[in-house]
C-alpha cells in the first residue's frame, strides 16, 4: 500500500509540476520575489530521507529517491515563484507531505485539496502579476498604458472626444458650474436655480424640451456625459456649502463619482451631484439633483457606451423680490423681504436610457500581411447603432390668495381662480444606425467618411381646452431623418471635420443643420499655438411648447416660421502664455423671444450678435492675476438683451506651504457686469423673459478667499460678497432675485486612486 501511495504522491507531484511548466511560471528573480529561507530548504530535501518504513528500513531504492528529490525540487522552485504563499504557508504544506509520507494510508482527499489550494495559489499569483494592456481602435496606442482617460462620445457615429480631468485646486475653485467656463451667468441667487449664460455662443439649449433648458448647466446629456478607462478604480468626493450659516440659508452641495475597469476594455462609473440651498429670499429653497450609471466597452473590434441618467429639480418659487427698496435702500434681513409668491412650486424630472455601439469590421480583403497591422489602421467599416429612451416632465403649482400675488400675473387666471397646477411632458424614442468608412487609416487627411438614418417617436403633452371634454391626449409625431459626415487630420498640425442633418418626414421635416470645424496647430513654442474655427447654419421648426400652450396663466396659439441662424467662431489658443481668445458672429432670423410680459414672440428682423471673450492669466513671481472678459453687442436688446461687458477677475498671491505638499492661494475673486435690462424669471414658465422696467449692474461682488492644494486635495474657504454696499446694495443675479449676502464659505474635492 505504501508503494502504491508512493506511485500516487509521484504522479500527482509530477503533474503538477508538468502543470506549472505549462502555465509559463516566471522566474523568481525576474518577478523580485522573497527568496525561502535556508530552513525550508532543508525541509525539502530532506523528506527523501523521511520516506522509511516503521523500523527505519528504505522503502525506495536510490533511483527512485533521486527521482522524488527531483520532483520536490520543481516543487520548491514553483515555491519560490508564487509570491502569494508566505514561508508560513510553505511550511504548511511541507509538514502535510511529511505526514502523508509516514502514514500507511493518507486521505487522498487531503492531497487533492493540498493541490487545489496550490493551484489556485497560483492563478491567483499569475492575475496579480499580469498587466492590464489595453487594446483599442478608439483610442491612439498612446493612451492604452495611461492610467486613466476620459472623453464623451457622439450619438450619431460613436466617435469620441477625449476631455481633460482637472483635478487642480483653480479649476474647483469655481463650485458653481456656470462659472466654470464662462465669466458669470444669470442665475436665481440659489446654486441650482435656473440659470442662462452671459456668453451667447455658450448658451446651451435642449431642443426637446425647452422648459428643461435652464437646469442643463448643472446635469448631462448622452453626449455630455464623461466616459472613462482607468488601470485602477478611481474615486472622486466633493463637498461645498456655508454649514456656518442659519439653517434657512444654508447651501449644502455634494459630488461622488466612481468608475473603475472590469476588464481592460470594459469600464463601469457611478455619479452623483446634488446641487441647491435655502436661499437669501423666503421661499426659494432649491434642490437640483442628477446621477447617473454609465459603462463602456472599448475593445479591438467593439465599441459601446451605455448609461442611465436621471435629473430630479425641486425648487419654491417666490417670483423674486417684491420692491426692491427693502433690498438697495435698507439693512433689512433679507428673509424679512416680502416677495411676490407665497405658495409656489416648481418639480422637473427627466429620465435618459441610452445605447450607442459599433463593430469595426477589416476591409484588406487583399493585403497579404494583414496580421502586422495595428488595431484599427487600415481599411476600415464601422456599423453602428444608437438608441435613447427619454422622458421629461414640468409640473408647476401655486396658490394666489391676494390680489397683488395675481397681478404678478397680470391677473391672467384661464382655469382656476386661486391655484394652478399645470403641467407639460415630453417622451422620446429615437434609433439611429450608421456606417463610418475609414479608407486609409484614422491619421489620414480623409480618414472618416459616415451616414446615418434615424427614426425618432416624439410625443409632447400639454393642456388644452378641449381635454375639458375628450381628456389629456398626447401628440405623437413620427419623425425621419438622415445625416452624414468627414473627417481628417493631417499628423498633429491639421484636423478638420463636416457635418449635415436633413429631417424627412414628420414635425420637424424640412428641418436641417450643416457645420464645419477646422482647426490648425503650429508649434514654435512646445505646447504650440492652436487656431480653431466653426461654421454653422441650421433651420429650426419652433417646439410644440413654443406654439402651443394653456396654462393657467400664460396661453398661446402661434404659427411661428422655423428660425434661421448662421454663425462663424474663431479661438485661439496658447497654452504657454496661458491665454485664449474667441470671436463670434451671429444671425439670427426668426428669433423666439419672450417679451415684457413673458409672452413668447417671433422677431421681425434678423438680429445680429458679435461676441469677443479673452481669458489671460499673468504671474509675476507670487502674484497672480486671472482675468475673463467678454464684450458683446447685439443690434435688437429688446429682443435679445446682453450685457455689454462682463468680467471675472480673480488676483491673489500664490506660495508652496510645505514644499510639494501643499500650496496655497490668498486673494480675491470678483464678477461685474455693465448696466443693461437685466432679464426677469417667469416661475410658471420656467424661462427667462425680456423686462423693460429696471436696469442693473456696474456693482462688482467680490469674494475673498483661502485656496488650497494639498496633495490631491483641493480646499477652498470663501468669505462672499466681502464689499457689500460698496459702492451701491444691488447685487442682483436676475431681475428681483438677489446674490448671497456675507458669508463663510467651505469646499473641499478629493480624488482617490491607486498607483
Amino acid at each position: 500500500m505504501k508503494r502504491k501511495f508512493i506511485i500516487v504522491l509521484l504522479a500527482l507531484t509530477a503533474f503538477f509540476s508538468s502543470a506549472g511548466r505549462g502555465m509559463r511560471v516566471p522566474r523568481a528573480e525576474h518577478m523580485r520575489l522573497p527568496i525561502v529561507s535556508d530552513t525550508v530548504v532543508y525541509k525539502l530535501d530532506s523528506l527523501g530521507a523521511a520516506i522509511t518504513d516503521t523500523a527505519g528500513v528504505p522503502i525506495m531504492d536510490t533511483a527512485a529517491t533521486e527521482l522524488l528529490r527531483w520532483q520536490l525540487d520543481t516543487l520548491s522552485q514553483i515555491f519560490w515563484s508564487l509570491d502569494s504563499l508566505t514561508l508560513d504557508s510553505i511550511d504548511t504544506i511541507i509538514r502535510q507531505y511529511n505526514d502523508s509520507l509516514v502514514r500507511s494510508l493518507p486521505d487522498a482527499r487531503d492531497i487533492r485539496a493540498m493541490v487545489k489550494q496550490l493551484r489556485q495559489e497560483y492563478r491567483d499569483s499569475v492575475i496579480k502579476n499580469t498587466p492590464r494592456i489595453l487594446e483599442t481602435f478608439v483610442l491612439p496606442d498612446s493612451l492604452w498604458y495611461k492610467r486613466i482617460v476620459s472623453w464623451t462620445h457622439n450619438q450619431d457615429n460613436n466617435e469620441i472626444t477625449l476631455r481633460t480631468i482637472d483635478t487642480g485646486y483653480n479649476y474647483h475653485f469655481f463650485e458653481n458650474p456656470i462659472q466654470k467656463d464662462d465669466v458669470d451667468a444669470i442665475y436665481l441667487g440659489v446654486i441650482g436655480s435656473a440659470s442662462q449664460q452671459y456668453n451667447y455662443f455658450r448658451r446651451k439649449k435642449l431642443d426637446i424640451a425647452p422648459f428643461f433648458t435652464p437646469y442643463m448647466e448643472y446635469s448631462y446629456t448622452p453626449e455630455t456625459v464623461p466616459m472613462y478607462n482607468t488601470k485602477t478604480p478611481y474615486t472622486e468626493l466633493a463637498y461645498w456649502g456655508n454649514p456656518f450659516i442659519s439653517k434657512e440659508k444654508e447651501e449644502n452641495d455634494l459630488s461622488l463619482l466612481s468608475t473603475q475597469n472590469i476588464t481592460p476594455a470594459l469600464n463601469i462609473t457611478f455619479a452623483y451631484r446634488r446641487y441647491g440651498g435655502g436661499g437669501m429670499l423666503t421661499g426659494e429653497e432649491t434642490s437640483n439633483k442628477t446621477f447617473y450609471i454609465g459603462s463602456n466597452h472599448i475593445g479591438k473590434k467593439y465599441e459601446m457606451h451605455f448609461g442611465y441618467l436621471g435629473q430630479n429639480v425641486s425648487r419654491a418659487e417666490n417670483g423674486g423680490v417684491k420692491d426692491i427698496f427693502w433690498v438697495c435702500d435698507t439693512v433689512v434681513d433679507a428673509k424679512a423681504v416680502e416677495t411676490n409668491l407665497k405658495d409656489a412650486d416648481t418639480y422637473l424630472k427627466r429620465r435618459t436610457l441610452f445605447l450607442t455601439q459599433s463593430l469595426a469590421v477589416p476591409m484588406n480583403f487583399f493585403r497579404k500581411s494583414k496580421d502586422t497591422l495595428a488595431v484599427g489602421e487600415g481599411t476600415v467599416m464601422y456599423l453602428g447603432h444608437s438608441l435613447e429612451l427619454s422622458k421629461y416632465t414640468k409640473l408647476y403649482s401655486d396658490k394666489l390668495v391676494s390680489d397683488d400675488e395675481k397681478m404678478f400675473y397680470d391677473n391672467q387666471l384661464n382655469i382656476y381662480g386661486n391655484s394652478s397646477h399645470d403641467s407639460l411632458a415630453v417622451h422620446r424614442f429615437e434609433n439611429k444606425f450608421f456606417a463610418t468608412l475609414q479608407p486609409f487609416g484614422p491619421d489620414a487627411i480623409v480618414s472618416k467618411i459616415n451616414g446615418g438614418f434615424g427614426l425618432q417617436a416624439f410625443s409632447y403633452y400639454g393642456f388644452a381646452p378641449a381635454d375639458f371634454v375628450t381628456g389629456p391626449k398626447k401628440n405623437s409625431y413620427l419623425n425621419t431623418y438622415f445625416y452624414g459626415g468627414a473627417s481628417g487630420k493631417f499628423k498633429k498640425y491639421i484636423a478638420w471635420d463636416a457635418a449635415g442633418k436633413m429631417n424627412l418626414l414628420g414635425y420637424y421635416a424640412g428641418d436641417m443643420n450643416l457645420e464645419g470645424n477646422l482647426k490648425l496647430s503650429v508649434y514654435p513654442i512646445k505646447e504650440g499655438i492652436h487656431l480653431t474655427g466653426h461654421v454653422e447654419t441650421s433651420l429650426k421648426t419652433p417646439h410644440p411648447f413654443e406654439q402651443n400652450l394653456y396654462f393657467n396663466h400664460h396661453s398661446w396659439n402661434n404659427e411661428f416660421d422655423r428660425t434661421s441662424e448662421s454663425r462663424v467662431e474663431a479661438e485661439v489658443s496658447i497654452p504657454h502664455w496661458k491665454l485664449s481668445a474667441f470671436f463670434g458672429y451671429a444671425l439670427v432670423g426668426n428669433m423666439l423671444y419672450y417679451d415684457a410680459v413673458s409672452d413668447i414672440r417671433q422677431a421681425d428682423e434678423v438680429v445680429q450678435v458679435i461676441s469677443a471673450y479673452l481669458t489671460k492669466n499673468f504671474a509675476f513671481g507670487p502674484v497672480h492675476l486671472d482675468h475673463k472678459l467678454l464684450y458683446q453687442v447685439t443690434s435688437n436688446d429688446n429682443v435679445l438683451p446682453l450685457p455689454p461687458l462682463s468680467m471675472n477677475l480673480r488676483y491673489y498671491f500664490q506660495f508652496p506651504l510645505v514644499k510639494n505638499v501643499m500650496t496655497i492661494q490668498l486673494g480675491a475673486n470678483g464678477v461685474a457686469y455693465s448696466k443693461y435690462y437685466l432679464p426677469a424669471y417667469s416661475p410658471d414658465l420656467g424661462v427667462f423673459y425680456n423686462q423693460r422696467t429696471q436696469e442693473w449692474g456696474n456693482n462688482p461682488y467680490v469674494d475673498a478667499f483661502v485656496n488650497i492644494q494639498w496633495k490631491r486635495a483641493a480646499i477652498f474657504v470663501k468669505y462672499t460678497n466681502v464689499l457689500s454696499g460698496w459702492p451701491a446694495t444691488d447685487y442682483f443675479s436676475a431681475c428681483n432675485y438677489i446674490r448671497p449676502g456675507k458669508t463663510l464659505k467651505f469646499g473641499i474635492y478629493w480624488p482617490f486612486y491607486a498607483k
